[in-house]
């Protein structure tokens, strides 16, 4: 199944939201769309082309049309057809990606008490056309055209948390619908089995006997689908621990390189800087004078 990959923040921002039926003999006219239109057919039968690609869309079918991409009915309906269709827009133009290709297990920066903006490298999924949970997003769906039938300034924010939660929902979808290939499974069980042992010694052998593969294949399916090796997967992990505690409490370097498993302070030292640029002293030290300085800029208020 292609799913569309879209990078995020920002959200998908609502835009319109309806439910309608389409009588027999009805058909949708051409058009190129500014904004993304997601139709999900609870009965019937719809026909879409989108740049000339055919979809019918039958019960329990959802199609996303592409903003900027052209697309009309290239059949008539030959039954009633009921549908939900949802307008939104999104900045960007969304990527294409398999759904066993989605790396789920990939590790992502996590927000620290220095950052002014949030990471740039996360992602939302979504199905191109697929059968989807209709009990799972019908519910959402009819609470979107309920509260956009009477729109107001008191329910318009929960309008746009719905839009989110349809999003979520789809993109369970995307990670529900069918089993990934052997060598996506087998880099999700080795990243599952490294986040239970990150704070150990590091033996490729443990992979070995709990997988049952060979630590070359092991590593060539994690550098292939999560985008690291099993050391590098590690090694994340441990520094991303060591910004929480340089971050939250008054630990020594070298008591933080043995709480995440690194032995060696000088190591720790190296890899840190490594990988965010600085000493983890230089980090504490940044973090401690912004926060003298934020602390000095409420006492002249």
């Amino acid at each position: 199944m292609h799913c569309l990959e879209f990078t995020i923040p920002p959200l998908p921002k609502f835009v319109t939201v309806g439910l309608a039926v389409w009588s027999p003999g009805d058909r949708h006219f051409a058009r190129t769309f500014g904004v993304y239109d997601l139709l999900l057919v609870k009965r019937g039968t719809l026909y879409m082309a989108e740049q000339g690609k055919e979809y019918a869309i039958g019960p329990g079918r959802l199609l996303v049309l592409e903003a900027g991409l052209p697309h009309e009915g290239y059949k008539v309906c030959e039954e009633d057809t009921e549908i939900y269709w949802v307008h939104f827009i999104h900045e960007g133009k969304p990527a294409y990606i398999l759904q066993e290709e989605i790396p789920w297990s990939a590790l992502l920066a996590k927000g620290t008490v220095e950052d002014e903006e949030p990471s740039a490298q996360q992602r939302l999924y979504m199905p191109k056309f697929a059968a989807v949970d209709v009990e799972a997003l019908e519910p959402i769906l009819d609470e979107m055209n309920e509260i956009h039938s009477r729109l107001n300034a008191e329910n318009a924010l929960r309008l746009h948390v719905l839009l989110a939660e349809l999003m979520a929902a789809l993109q369970a979808e995307c990670a529900r619908t069918a089993l990934p290939e052997p060598a996506v499974r087998l880099a999700r069980a080795a990243a599952a089995y490294l986040d239970r042992h990150w704070k150990e010694p590091f033996q490729v052998t443990g992979l070995q006997e709990e997988l049952h593969f060979q630590a070359d294949y092991i590593t060539r399916c994690m550098k292939q689908h999560i985008g690291t090796t099993p050391l590098q997967y590690v090694l994340q992990r441990r520094l991303e621990e060591a910004k929480k505690l340089l971050g939250g409490t008054v630990l020594s370097v070298s008591d933080i390189a043995e709480r995440i498993g690194i032995r060696d302070a000088n190591y720790l030292t190296r890899l840190f800087s490594a990988r965010f640029g600085m000493t983890p002293v230089a980090y504490r030290r940044r973090l401690r004078q912004r926060d003298e300085a934020a602390a000095a800029g409420e006492g002249r208020e």
